[in-house]
């Protein structure tokens, strides 16, 4: 389901007006006990961190 989501949604750029998209491919994928966060670096200059939750992580 993540991945599904993952796939119908498109990261723009958080950064101060900014709304670029984002490269499809993270620029740093990292795991943690609550899922997996992604940093995505826009061209212009500001970083957008996503995270995704695994299932198990919200039981």
């Amino acid at each position: 389901m993540i991945e599904e989501l993952r796939n119908e949604t498109t990261a723009t750029c958080d950064g101060e007006n900014c709304e670029r998209r984002l490269a499809e491919e993270p620029t740093l994928t990292f795991r943690t006990e609550g899922g997996e966060r992604r940093a995505y670096e826009c061209r212009c200059g500001a970083v957008t961190v996503t995270v995704a939750r695994d299932s198990e992580s919200t039981r």
